[in-house]
């Protein structure tokens, strides 16, 4: 048995939850939490960490050199860096509207990136 800790971002307690890992890592026990979605929380967090990839990407044609980006939902942590070398590598022309598609399908994760901002010429 090993134990892992997290600290819960599911409310605004923030409890620092421990999470007891079995043999086969499944997890045995949490301890910690306050509140029942403090507990979904920490067991997704350890079995699927995600994040949101917010990030920037390099326009062309456009008197604004950078336009902000983001996925639409959550990546798996491991993608994080990945994507944004994907991201490096993306030129966009411009007109951008707010919630554009600039990359779909990062990665093969089938989640889009997608602009924050508009892109004007």
């Amino acid at each position: 048995m090993a134990e892992v800790n997290i600290i819960c971002i599911g409310c605004p307690l923030g409890c620092t939850a421990t999470l007891t890992i079995g043999d086969g890592g499944e997890v045995a026990a949490i301890t910690g939490c306050e509140c029942k979605a403090g507990e979904k929380y920490v067991v997704e967090e350890y079995k699927n960490p995600v994040r949101v990839l917010t990030a920037t990407v390099v326009t062309q044609g456009s008197p604004q050199p950078l336009l902000p980006v983001r996925t639409a939902v959550p990546i798996p942590k491991a993608k994080l860096l990945p994507g944004m070398k994907v991201l490096a590598k993306t030129r966009v022309k411009p007109p951008v509207k707010i919630g554009d598609v600039v990359i779909p399908n990062l990665l093969d994760t089938g989640i889009d990136v997608a602009s924050t901002s508009d892109l004007a010429i």
